[in-house]
């Protein structure tokens, strides 16, 4: 009766010693997954943060092209409305030019 009752106490044992060793490889393997998830979130955070960034940056070269393209409208318009005052005064000053020779 003594042996029989050992030998459940030891089987209970080996049983507990079982269940103990399986939640720890249990635990092993879900924080390993957790790691591994956590791996991947991070690298498609990155991802899509550089995806962001990249099309931030498309925004503000065409706003750049934009820009550039306005303002070379404009100068291009002073231009042309300066040249036109500078040939009108050159026709003013050969009149005076020739009227001052005679």
């Amino acid at each position: 009766m003594i042996q029989e009752t050992i030998n459940v106490v030891k089987e209970t044992e080996e049983k507990a010693d079982k269940i103990v060793k399986e939640a720890q490889q249990k635990a092993e393997s879900l924080l390993s997954e957790a790691q591994e998830d956590a791996k991947l979130l991070k690298e498609e955070q990155l991802k899509k943060s550089r995806e962001e960034a990249e099309q931030k940056m498309e925004a503000a070269r065409q706003e750049v092209r934009a820009a550039t393209e306005e303002t070379e409208k404009k100068l291009q318009k002073e231009i042309t409305a300066l040249k036109e005052n500078a040939a009108s005064k050159e026709k003013q000053a050969i009149e005076a030019v020739l009227a001052n020779l005679y």
